[in-house]
């Protein structure tokens, strides 16, 4: 966006999180002196609030109070949903509403971009892609919903940007890609989105906007399989004929791939994630093997399986990534062959556990701690699956009070993993937050 589409325009800031407060940096960047609004339904940070200057005006409170029609334009934030009632009343009213990442994509049209998305992840496989493209003598970009906003990056002499997308992100965004990989596909976020359908919809949009540039598509996902499998345009992986996942081998066709796993990324969902890195090597040309060698010196990102400490024994894994039942079943079998204490429940969204039960059966913890909002409904629904924890069902009023029964619970050899299946807006700022805060309570920060 030029000054020229800013000069004498009402503009409005939704949200001054992360992707806010770099939309307003960048604005500030085009036209110093514009006047801009900044909207929040909660009071921002002192630290945020004490770097607004003169030309920045704060309203706090219900969006349906901000008068949002009065705006020439509008810059979502994407926690904000597009579907609450008084964006599309402001909508209707002729308002202009983009995003930041509509923002970047627009002024770097030419940019090699590699965009990933999936309901569980995507955060994992980027920083896959970004590490084996830099072993593979690339120059890369790591951004976007897996760390600094797109609207922070200043990078020039980038060979490939490696993007991470959201629902939230995708649902009304104008880029694309040079490349598009989609992981997998269950529900998730619909009380954002509004209903299944448009949660699909949302998320299979990066495939729309990626038409006729390379697209990566996990062939074990049934969900992406029955939506896609008439689209000639797709490579698959996890397809025989390409690089795809045998119980914990990874093999490209019949050739098995010389692959050292770390520690770091244990679990079979980890090993799919790693086929989609390769698959991205092999789409755009790069040295497969040198990229297979370049796995073994990946660090894992933190909140995602990260083992915090061991004490006595029993040791203390992080997984506060895992906002969905999807996520947590994933983390469970990761941790298979381990006696485990699971900590589970967060934002209650209305999302009805009972289609996971399957999931949970092979890798059953051997004892469940629920805390609010909908753990003690994720127990229920445990139990009315008939479904048994050795060391039994618990409810515990806070994290803290859970960390300390898993603590009593857990002998030597055991595993304490918080995967809480959930959002942690309510009780924390955020999922990091969330991680943070247990690792603090483990007693190792």
């Amino acid at each position: 966006m030029k000054r020229a589409d800013l000069i004498d325009r009402k503009v409005g800031i939704l949200g001054l999180g992360r992707e806010g407060q770099a939309a307003r940096e960048y604005l500030r960047s085009v036209v110093p002196e514009l006047g801009l609004t900044l909207i929040c339904e909660s009071q921002p940070d002192r630290a945020i609030a004490a770097q607004l200057g003169e030309k920045d005006r704060l309203i706090t409170g219900p969006l349906s109070a901000a008068r949002l029609e009065q705006f020439d334009l509008l810059i979502r934030s994407p926690g904000i949903s597009p579907y609450r009632s008084s964006l599309q009343a402001a909508r209707n009213a002729g308002v202009e509403i983009t995003t930041p990442s509509n923002l970047w994509f627009s002024t770097h049209p030419d940019e090699k971009t590699i965009c990933i998305s999936g309901t569980k992840g995507k955060s994992t496989t980027s920083a896959l892609i970004a590490h084996v493209l830099r072993c593979c003598g690339y120059r890369v970009r790591l951004a976007g919903n897996i760390g600094q906003p797109l609207l922070s990056c200043n990078d020039q002499d980038v060979d490939w940007w490696v993007i991470e997308l959201s629902s939230f992100q995708l649902t009304d965004l104008n880029a694309k890609p040079s490349m598009a990989v989609m992981l997998n596909l269950s529900e998730d976020h619909l009380d954002w989105h509004g209903s299944e359908q448009v949660y699909r919809r949302d998320k299979l949009r990066l495939l729309e906007l990626a038409a006729g540039s390379s697209l990566i598509v996990n062939a074990a996902d049934p969900v992406l399989v029955d939506a896609l499998s008439a689209r000639t345009d797709i490579s698959w992986f996890n397809s025989a004929a390409g690089i795809h996942v045998e119980g914990s081998l990874i093999l490209d066709g019949e050739e098995l791939l010389p692959l050292s796993v770390p520690a770091e990324l244990p679990g079979a969902h980890n090993l799919a994630n790693i086929a989609a890195a390769l698959s991205v090597v092999r789409m755009i040309g790069a040295d497969v093997l040198k990229a297979v060698r370049g796995i073994d010196s990946f660090q894992s990102l933190p909140h995602r399986l990260q083992l915090v400490g061991e004490r006595d024994g029993v040791r203390f894994i992080n997984d506060s990534i895992a906002s969905s039942p999807v996520a947590t079943a994933a983390a469970l079998k990761a941790m298979s062959g381990h006696p485990v204490t699971l900590i589970v429940g967060g934002l209650d969204r209305g999302l009805d556990w009972t289609p996971y039960m399957k999931a949970f059966e092979s890798s059953m913890p051997q004892a469940v701690i629920a805390i609010p909002d909908n753990g003690p409904r994720i127990i229920e629904a445990l139990k009315k699956a008939n479904l048994q924890a050795e060391h039994g069902f618990h409810v515990a009023v806070t994290l803290a009070k859970a960390v300390e029964l898993a603590g009593e619970i857990t002998a030597s050899g055991g595993v304490v993993l918080l995967s809480p299946g959930a959002p942690s807006f309510g009780q924390f700022v955020d999922y990091r937050d969330r991680g943070r805060q247990f690792a603090r309570l483990c007693g190792f920060v």
